[in-house]
């Protein structure tokens, strides 16, 4: 199993607080690193030169919030070209770090609009996933695509959905997240049925998707860990929540926990 933690790239504009995030990852021993590719995409060559240094500490195996905001994907003003400008751009990129996963999840992007049909946008996001895959090919990185909760978005709200929007495709699979699996209170059938399909985990406390700590009540993860271990998954899980603390001493004790409870648990 390798062990990450999702990280803004705010460190390398100099916040204290992601700073203090990010040295305390390294410290901790996690095996790497997940960012925003949206954010790497905006980064100028410096901010870029900047980042590879410090990912000689620890790797960026990973990158999630696949497109930017200004990027439609979906719906009557979607524009493929630029979707294809940008995977052009950004897997070559991401590949240059180390990145080996990319995470599409961009609830609010994929999100079924008013007045369209939900076969609609299926076929447009259908499109997308191609564009991926073969954009992918190219570069060797696999694509997961997210399930994402009915609080974040309308369509491929679960690991089923996904598997049927990917079908066929040789660089684009799924993923699970036990925080949006916990919070539509889904199962994990779907995953025992499509194994072959999960190509990477993310995970946090449900209950406000917090950091895991060893204060959390184990029990919630029970049916999440039970997957793990049953499908002897030995892949990347990375942890996507929010931390308690404020300052780097506290920062640095959560994270570092975290990092233990994950272990004990998987």
């Amino acid at each position: 199993m390798q062990y990450g933690y999702c990280l803004s790239t705010k460190f390398i504009q100099g916040d204290a607080l992601a700073q203090a995030t990010y040295d305390a990852i390294v410290d901790a021993g996690y095996d790497y690193v997940e960012l925003p590719l949206s954010a790497l995409s905006e980064m100028p060559p410096s901010e870029v030169a900047k980042l590879k240094q410090a990912l000689q500490a620890i790797p960026c195996k990973a990158c999630n919030l696949f497109f930017p905001g200004s990027i439609n994907i979906v719906g009557p003003q979607r524009d493929m070209s630029s979707v294809n400008a940008y995977l052009e751009k950004m897997l070559p990129l991401a590949a240059s770090l180390g990145v080996e996963t990319l995470v599409f999840g961009n609830g609010g992007a994929r999100k079924i609009p008013d007045g369209q049909t939900r076969e609609a946008i299926w076929d447009n996001l259908r499109e997308v996933v191609e564009a991926m895959d073969h954009h992918a090919r190219k570069t060797g990185i696999a694509i997961s695509v997210e399930p994402l909760n009915h609080t974040e978005t309308n369509i491929i709200n679960s690991y089923g959905e996904a598997v049927d929007l990917t079908k066929g495709l040789t660089h684009v699979a799924t993923m699970v997240d036990s925080y949006h699996v916990a919070k539509d209170s889904q199962s994990y059938d779907d995953v025992y049925k499509n194994p072959q399909a999960l190509l990477h985990l993310h995970t946090a406390y449900p209950i406000g998707r917090m950091v895991p700590s060893p204060q959390d009540d184990i029990a919630i993860y029970a049916d999440f860990v039970q997957m793990v271990k049953k499908l002897e998954y030995n892949g990347k899980i990375s942890v996507e929540g929010a931390l308690k603390a404020t300052d780097p001493h506290g920062i640095k004790a959560e994270v570092m926990a975290c990092l233990d409870v994950l272990k004990e648990m998987l």
